[in-house]
């Protein structure tokens, strides 16, 4: 346990690294209170220090309410940055005193793992540099904790293979082969730049991720149980987002995994709605999964830090026809899915929602369309085509494209300007 909590210390220096950042000078409150917290910590606290340990975990936890309450009040895009950050201190203090305090070595460092996801979810990224390694403070954390599980060699049972299913009878062979949308084998710079990013024509882009790790590796589940298994990730519950029985649950990577992953679609038939891990960040939570992955040399022809997030979720998950405001590249890791693309001169006709928040999605169903409900669509010209284990699919800004699994499916994307 103190190896574990040493090396936590170790992270940053806690007096002029956190005690000094301007979210705790600024308020009298968090600063008297978290000064008091952190004196001992970097006095190296010992675990016989019983009643100093108890009377500042009470301490810690009663702030980390009071933050956590704020960061639910009101809209969450109106929350000051300042309160975000304050909870990724208070986060990072309390998983060291929540060790200190415990009994139960493996408990508590399932339940700091968790906190510090959380952190990472609700909290501010507060950067820092760890063997000359960009990272973050409760990245870095989570991966520490997340190492000391992995040490202490609990034997699990493996999980089964995922089963991928055989596709071929569910989409047409011609549907690749079409000229709508162009493959390309490992294009030149060049090349792409002007047939594609310049004139905003999608392509499919074969042999691009060929040499990543993630290509022999994420389709083992026992190989992302191991990596990541006692993390929580919040996955999407329900058809698509834009229907009535979308929401959002908090679950372990490991329970989604089994659940909706591993299981024989007669397991799950009937029982429970779909559920997807979809945009989400993993890579930036996760460090041991962005190391699997690199950028296409693509994107930093013209953005060196493009945003990365993941997908991923058993057959029959789908993403309705949207729009994104920037450049995409979709890399399909395993499984396949059906995509179907439409330009962004054809909006008017695809009917988007009046709502703000779905003003980027089309009430129509792209794989189904109700030509009696949305008329204006029978002169829409859809580009469809099934993206494969290994391809990649360059999706332009304000391009319309729907997403349907059509096999337990992880992919990749990759937004740039």
């Amino acid at each position: 346990m103190e190896r574990c909590i040493k090396a936590i210390l170790s992270v940053v220096p806690l007096k002029t690294f956190l005690l000094n950042r301007d979210c705790v000078k600024e308020n009298k409150l968090y600063q008297t209170v978290l000064s008091t917290i952190v004196e001992p910590l970097a006095n190296e606290l010992t675990t016989d220090a019983v009643k100093t340990i108890s009377t500042n975990l009470i301490k810690v936890g009663v702030l980390y309410d009071t933050v956590y309450n704020r960061l639910h009040t009101g809209q969450w895009n109106a929350v000051a940055t300042s309160e975000r950050e304050m909870f990724t201190i208070l986060t990072y203090v309390r998983i060291v005193y929540t060790l200190y305090a415990s009994n139960s070595y493996e408990e508590a460092i399932k339940d700091n793992i968790y906190l510090a996801d959380l952190g990472l979810m609700l909290g501010c990224p507060i950067g820092l540099e760890c063997k000359n390694v960009p990272t973050d403070l409760l990245t870095e954390t989570a991966s520490i904790l997340t190492g000391e599980l992995a040490n202490l060699d609990k034997q699990e049972p493996p999980v089964k293979r995922i089963k991928l299913d055989d596709i071929t009878g569910e989409m047409s062979l011609t549907e690749n082969k079409s000229n709508d949308v162009p493959i390309m084998k490992c294009p030149s710079l060049e090349y792409f730049g002007t047939r594609c990013y310049d004139t905003k024509q999608p392509a499919v882009l074969n042999g691009i991720i060929d040499g990543w790790r993630a290509m022999e590796r994420w389709h083992d589940p026992n190989y992302l149980l191991k990596v990541a298994g006692e993390r929580t990730v919040p996955i999407e519950i329900g058809s698509q987002y834009s229907s009535d029985d979308w929401s959002q649950k908090l679950m372990k990577f490991r329970d989604f995994l089994e659940q909706s992953i591993c299981c024989e679609p007669s397991d799950s038939a009937g029982k429970q709605p779909p559920a997807y891990l979809a945009q989400h960040d993993l890579f930036d939570q996760i460090p041991a999964l962005r190391a699997d992955i690199a950028i296409p040399d693509y994107i930093g022809r013209t953005d060196a830090q493009p945003r990365i997030k993941a997908w991923l979720g058993p057959k029959g998950t789908v993403s309705p026809l949207h729009t994104d405001p920037c450049h995409n590249l979709l890399c399909q890791v395993f499984g396949a899915k059906l995509i179907i693309l439409a330009r962004p001169e054809d909006t008017e006709r695809l009917y988007p929602h009046d709502h703000f928040i779905l003003n980027n999605t089309s009430q129509v169903d792209a794989r189904r369309p109700d030509y009696n409900r949305f008329p204006l669509v029978r002169d829409v010209r859809f580009y469809r085509l099934t993206l494969r284990r290994g391809e990649v699919l360059y999706i332009p800004p304000k391009w319309w494209h729907y997403v349907e699994s059509l096999s337990p499916s992880f992919s990749v994307s990759f937004w740039f300007e």
